[in-house]
C-alpha cells in the first residue's frame, strides 16, 4: 500500500505580506483603544447638570447679639452709702419698687449745697451794703420790694432831664461870656482907633445906634415874655410829684435860661450902645478924653464880666451836681437789678437743698419706669456717684435691636420695612423682628451691608444671641443651575458648560466659559441670563481645576 502524505502548499510572498499588514493594524487599533481609554482616566472628572427652569426664593441667614434699645439708666443725685439690694438682674419691676436701700447720712452733695447757699448770703449782703444804694432802696429790697422796668425808667427819665437842662444852661452862660468878651475886644480896638482917629463918621454910629435900640427893644420883649412863663410855673413845688410837675419844672427850667440870656444880651447892647454915644459925644474932642471915657467903659464891661462869670459858675455846679446825680443813680439801679438777680438765686438754692434734706433721710432707690433690670452696678457698702448710673432697667413696651451683615448683592434684594422670622422659630411664642437699616458696614465698607433690626419680644433679652432668616417671595425662572457652578473672576461672573466633539474613537468633552449675570438665588440655586439655549450641561463640580478649553471626563452617574 502505498503511503499518502497531507502536506499544505507553501504560501507566497504577497499572501504573506498581507497578513502581516492585517496584524499590523490590529495591533495598532488595539494600541489606539487602550490609549485613548488611558488618556480619559488622566482628564479631570466633572459633574455635571442640565440648565432647566426653576423656582427660586432667595433667603438670607445671620445671627446677631440683642441690644437694648432705649435702656432707662438709673441715677443717684447724692453721693450715698448702699445699705442693701433689694434686687437681682434680670428681674421684673414696677415703677416705684426699691431697688437700693440707702444708709441714713447726710451726702456730700446736701454739704455742699449747705456751703453754696451760705456763700450766696454772704455775697447778697455785701452786695447790699457796698455804699451802691441809698438808705431808702436799701430799705425798700430788705423788705422785699422791687421796682418795676417801668419805675426805674421814669427815674431814669426824670434825672437826665435835669442833667439836659443844665448842660443847655451852661452852654447859654458860657457863649454870653464869650459874647461879652467879644465885645470888649470889639470896644478896646475902637477905642485905639479913636485915639489914632479922633473922629468916626457920624453916619455909621447913628445906623448902629439905631440897629442897637431895635435889637435891645426885642429883648426886653423875649425877657418879658419869658419872666410870664417863669411867673406861671414858679409854684411847681406845691405840685405833687406827677407829669404835670415834672412838665413845670422844665418848662420853669427852660424860661429861666432864656431869661438870663436876653438880660445879658440886653445888657451887652446897652454896653455897647453907651460906648457908641460916648464916641458920638467925643467925636471932636481930643485923644485924652476918648481915653478917659475908654477907662470908664472898661471898668463897665469888668463889672458886666464878673457877674457873667458868676453866673457860669452857678450853671457849672448844677450840670455837676446833675452829671452826680444822673450817674449815681445808673449805679443803683444796676446794683439794685444784681440783687434781684442773687436774691432769686438764692431762693432755689434753699429749695435745692430742702430737697436733698428730704432725700438724706430713710431714702431708698426706686424704679422709675416699668421693665427688667438687666445691670446692677453696686453692691452693699458700696458708694454711690452723680454721673454713674446704679442700675439699668430694659424698660417694657420698648424693643431692642440687633444686628448682622450680608454681601451686597444681598442687601440689594432688602428695603427697610422687610419683615424677618426667627430661624428656630418654634422657640417663640410672640416674636417680631423688622429691618430698620441697612448702612455699610464698617469693617467691610467696600463689600459688606450691615443689617439692623428692630426686635419685639418679651422672650428676647439684652445680650442673647438670635439667628434671623429674610428674604423675597418666591419666583419662577427660565434658567437656573446649582448656585455652587456659578464662578467669578476679575471679568466678572460667568459658569462652564460641556461642549461634546465626535471622533473615530468615541465623542470627546470640552469646557466652555459663557458669561452669565445672576438675577436671583437662595441657598442652593441660582438664576442666570446669558448667551444660552437652555438645554446646555453646567459643570458643577470637578476633580481639578479647570478652565475653559480644557478636555474633561464625564462621572459615571452624569
Amino acid at each position: 500500500m502505498s503511503e499518502v502524505r497531507n502536506e499544505r502548499p507553501k504560501k507566497s510572498r504577497k499572501d504573506i505580506i498581507k497578513d502581516i499588514t492585517i496584524a499590523f493594524l490590529a495591533i495598532l487599533l488595539l494600541l489606539t483603544f487602550f490609549s485613548n481609554t488611558i488618556m480619559n482616566f488622566s482628564l479631570p472628572e466633572v459633574a455635571i447638570q442640565q440648565i432647566q427652569e426653576g423656582t427660586i426664593s432667595p433667603v438670607i441667614r445671620g445671627t446677631g447679639t440683642v441690644e437694648a434699645k432705649d435702656p432707662y439708666s438709673v441715677k443717684v443725685s447724692q453721693e450715698r452709702v448702699i445699705k442693701s439690694v433689694a434686687v437681682e438682674v434680670g428681674a421684673q419691676v414696677k415703677k416705684g419698687d426699691v431697688i437700693y436701700n440707702l444708709e441714713d447720712k447726710e451726702s456730700t452733695e446736701l454739704q455742699e449745697a449747705k456751703t453754696k447757699l451760705e456763700e450766696l448770703l454772704q455775697t447778697y449782703e455785701t452786695s447790699l451794703f457796698s455804699g451802691d444804694l441809698s438808705d431808702e432802696a436799701i430799705n425798700r429790697i430788705r423788705g422785699g420790694q422791687t421796682l418795676t422796668m417801668d419805675q426805674f425808667q421814669a427815674k431814669l427819665k426824670a434825672a437826665t432831664d435835669r442833667y439836659d437842662a443844665a448842660k443847655l444852661a451852661d452852654e447859654e452862660a458860657q457863649a454870653t461870656i464869650d459874647a461879652q468878651s467879644q465885645a470888649q475886644s470889639y470896644t478896646a480896638a475902637q477905642y485905639n482907633y479913636d485915639e489914632a482917629t479922633p473922629q468916626y463918621r457920624e453916619a455909621d454910629i447913628t445906623a448902629r445906634l439905631t440897629e442897637l435900640d431895635i435889637l435891645i427893644s426885642d429883648a426886653e420883649s423875649e425877657k418879658t415874655a419869658q419872666k410870664e412863663i417863669m411867673d406861671d410855673n414858679k409854684d411847681y413845688k406845691n405840685e405833687s410829684d406827677s407829669d404835670k410837675k415834672k412838665k413845670m419844672r422844665k418848662a420853669y427850667n427852660n424860661a429861666q435860661s432864656a431869661y438870663w440870656t436876653q438880660d445879658e444880651l440886653i445888657n451887652a447892647y446897652n454896653a455897647e450902645k453907651n460906648q457908641l454915644q460916648i464916641e458920638q459925644a467925643y467925636s471932636t474932642k481930643d485923644v485924652s478924653q476918648v481915653t478917659t471915657q475908654a477907662g470908664q467903659v472898661d471898668s463897665d464891661y469888668q463889672r458886666k464880666a464878673a457877674s457873667l462869670q458868676d453866673t457860669k459858675n452857678k450853671t457849672a455846679q448844677e450840670l455837676e451836681r446833675a452829671t452826680t446825680d444822673r450817674t449815681e443813680l445808673l449805679t443803683e439801679i444796676a446794683k439794685e437789678i444784681e440783687l434781684d438777680a442773687q436774691r432769686d438765686t438764692i431762693a432755689e438754692q434753699r429749695e435745692t437743698v430742702e430737697k436733698l434734706e428730704k432725700e438724706s433721710t430713710g431714702a431708698t432707690v426706686t424704679a422709675p419706669v416699668d421693665g427688667t433690670i438687666t445691670e446692677l452696678a453696686l453692691k452693699a457698702g458700696e458708694t454711690t456717684n452723680a454721673e454713674n448710673p446704679v442700675a439699668t432697667i430694659q424698660v417694657d413696651g420698648k424693643g431692642m435691636v440687633t444686628s448682622f451683615s450680608v454681601t451686597m448683592d444681598q442687601a440689594k434684594r432688602l428695603k427697610v420695612g422687610d419683615i424677618a422670622e426667627p430661624q428656630n422659630a418654634w422657640y417663640y411664642t410672640d416674636f417680631k423682628a423688622t429691618l430698620k437699616s441697612i448702612t455699610a458696614d464698617q469693617q467691610n465698607p467696600n463689600t459688606k451691608k450691615l443689617l439692623t433690626f428692630n426686635i419685639e419680644s418679651p422672650e428676647v433679652q439684652n445680650g442673647q444671641s438670635v439667628s434671623l432668616q429674610i428674604g423675597q417671595k418666591s419666583d419662577n425662572y427660565d434658567l437656573t443651575i446649582p448656585a455652587g457652578a456659578v464662578r467669578e473672576d476679575s471679568n466678572g461672573k460667568f459658569i462652564l458648560i460641556v461642549k461634546s466633539k465626535s471622533s473615530p474613537l468615541g465623542n470627546r468633552y470640552i469646557a466652555a466659559r459663557v458669561d452669565v449675570e445672576v438675577l436671583g438665588s437662595d441657598d442652593t440655586t441660582a438664576a442666570i441670563s446669558g448667551s444660552l439655549e437652555g438645554d446646555e450641561y453646567v459643570i458643577t463640580t470637578a476633580t481639578a481645576p479647570i478652565k475653559s478649553g480644557d478636555q474633561v471626563r464625564l462621572a459615571n452617574n452624569s
